[in-house]
This record gives C-alpha cells, sequence and structure tokens, in this order.
C-alpha cells in the first residue's frame, strides 16, 4: 500500500490519497465496491449505508468516538473504472476512488479523499494529530482486499505483540518523567525526624486547600464517569460505557493521592516519592494513551490501556506510604 497525504490547514480540509492492489479483476473490484450497503462488512466505523434513490445514500458511522449521519451522493461513476461522491450535509467530505487494471486479474485501487474533520480548529487539530480518519481509511482498504481475497478481516482485538509494546510507550516515558522531576525537586528535602501515627496524620493534620479542591473536584469526576457511562449503556453504546465507566476508580485513586500528597504530616523519604510520583506519571500516560486510542478509534485497544491506571495510582498511594507504616 502506497501513502502520501497534504494537509490544508488554513480551510480546515484534510486531502490525502491511499492506494493498494487487490488480488481480482476490475469488474468483480467495481461491483463489489458499489455494492453501498455491504461497507460495513469492512469498515469498522461505518454502521449503516442506506440507499435514498437517485445515486443518493444515507450513512451512519462512529468518528472520534461519537455517532454521525450524513447523507451522500454520487458525483461522477464510470463501470470498472472510477466512482465520485461528495456529502450533501454533515461534515464536508468528498472523493474518488479509481480502478486499474494489472497483469494476472489484479486490480490497483486509489483512493482520493478530502474531509473537513467537525469540532472547527480543535476537531482539524485533533485528527491532525491522531491521524484517525486516515488510519481508519487504510484499514478499511486493507479489509477490502482481505474481503475480494477471501482473507480474515483485520480486527482491532488482535493488537499483536508490537502494537501491545507501542501501547505501553506513553505510560513508560510519563511515568519516567514523573520520577525524574520528583527526584530532582525533592533529593535535598530533609525528612521529618519525628514518626507520628498514621491515624492521627491522616485524620488531624491539616490538608493544603489547593489540594483539597483537587480531592473534591477528582471525586466529583467520579461520579460524573459513572453517569456518563449509565447515559451510553442507556443509549445502547457499550464501548463508550465501558471507556468512561472506567475512569471512576481512577478518578477516585487520584482523589485520595492529592489529599495524601497535599498532606502536611505526611513527608515520604525521598525513594518513596520518586516511585510515588513515577506511577502516577505512569497512570496519566495510561489516561492519555487510553484516550488518543479511543479518538483513534480503536476501542478496545483504548480499554486495554485505561484498565492500568487506577492500579498505577493504587501503587502511587501505596509507595508514598509505605515508609509509614
Amino acid at each position: 500500500m502506497q501513502t502520501s497525504t497534504g494537509e490544508r490547514a488554513a480551510t480546515g480540509v484534510i486531502a490525502f490519497d491511499h492506494s493498494i492492489e487487490i488480488p481480482a479483476p476490475a469488474s468483480e473490484v467495481y461491483r463489489r465496491w458499489t455494492d453501498f450497503v455491504r461497507f460495513p462488512e469492512f469498515m469498522d466505523n461505518v454502521q449503516e449505508v442506506r440507499p435514498l434513490g437517485g445515486g443518493r445514500y444515507h450513512w451512519v458511522a462512529r468518528i472520534l468516538g461519537a455517532k454521525r449521519e450524513w447523507d451522500a451522493e454520487v458525483t461522477d461513476q464510470l463501470e470498472n473504472h472510477h466512482i465520485s461522491w461528495r456529502s450533501t450535509d454533515g461534515a464536508p467530505n468528498k472523493g474518488t476512488v479509481t480502478l486499474q487494471p494489472l497483469p494476472n486479474n489484479r486490480t490497483k485501487v486509489g483512493l482520493r479523499m478530502e474531509y473537513t474533520p467537525p469540532g472547527g480548529i480543535v476537531g482539524h487539530q485533533l485528527d491532525k494529530l491522531t491521524r484517525s480518519t486516515q488510519r481508519e481509511v487504510k484499514k478499511d482498504l486493507e479489509n477490502f482486499r482481505r474481503v475480494m481475497s477471501g482473507e480474515k478481516k483485520v480486527s482491532e482485538e488482535e493488537p499483536g505483540f508490537l502494537n501491545v509494546m507501542s501501547a505501553m510507550a506513553i505510560p513508560v516515558a510519563a511515568g519516567a518523567v514523573g520520577a525524574t522531576v520528583a527526584y530532582l525537586t525533592e533529593r535535598n528535602k530533609k525528612p521529618s525526624a519525628t514518626k507520628i501515627p498514621m491515624v492521627r496524620q491522616l485524620l488531624l493534620d491539616p490538608i493544603d486547600d489547593s489540594a483539597q479542591t483537587a480531592s473534591i473536584a477528582l471525586a466529583a469526576a467520579a461520579a460524573g464517569s459513572i453517569a456518563a457511562s449509565a447515559a451510553f449503556r442507556a443509549r445502547r453504546d457499550p464501548v463508550n460505557g465501558l471507556f468512561f465507566g472506567q475512569w471512576a476508580p481512577t478518578f477516585l485513586a487520584g482523589s485520595a493521592l492529592a489529599r495524601l500528597v497535599g498532606h502536611r504530616g505526611v513527608n515520604p523519604t525521598l525513594p518513596a516519592s520518586v516511585t510515588s510520583w513515577g506511577l502516577t506519571g505512569a497512570a496519566t500516560g495510561s489516561i492519555l494513551s487510553s484516550a488518543i486510542a479511543h479518538l483513534r478509534s480503536t476501542r478496545h485497544e483504548g480499554l486495554f490501556i485505561g484498565q492500568w491506571a487506577p492500579s498505577l495510582l493504587a501503587g502511587a498511594l501505596v509507595a508514598r506510604l509505605f515508609d509509614r507504616w
């Protein structure tokens, strides 16, 4: 597969090209590609394509984690050669698929697409950063090739070893940054000379106002996470329900950690502090990596990465208190 990309940031339009070779003659590829109602068989994000008549179709898909609907029409079509379309409402998009016959009953499928991500400048920058639409189109073309050749469709539930290692990169890097910053900040701090009973420390000693505010905000976020999860579940959207619901224990652990960090009577040793901040950084990286995966529509990968965050924050709590038991 060959790929080239151009972006028109000034207008918010993103344009790109993809091509792939299909092991089938152009006539078969054309017939299969113009059967629009079967697009969900190889396009993971497309939920439905419904014909409206007169070369017009109603599309239902999930883009950047949200359900989107729009109408599109075929603007130009030549049998076994090309087909062009453009949207008539919703997020603007248009494109052309060309078919080039190759020797041995093979066909080169080329796709040129231009689209404007929803959400204005924020949506444009987010799509540009995650390259979610381009990644999805590339995967859809690969799935189309597999469908035409009788192979198994690519599934996001089969990430493979390399993808798993890639998913761990952001949490590991964020953890290393957190540990380094903690070491540089606290290496010259003198530990408390007296040991105060843990119960008194946690229940009686004062807490910084900023830590108290952060703790309350994170507890409220946990409640919001539960409410959002229930709302998505009620809308029969279990994947988003799981994605948002998984953050409730993370936010609660963060609330407890914020109180502990701001507690004036708890002074962990340097190794304990470095470990705690390292794990907190890793948890933050896990949240960020999970959100990016979800926006890229690799939603099961997002759930896989996000489940690490509460365990990492719990580890940060234990590390901060370990030398105080």
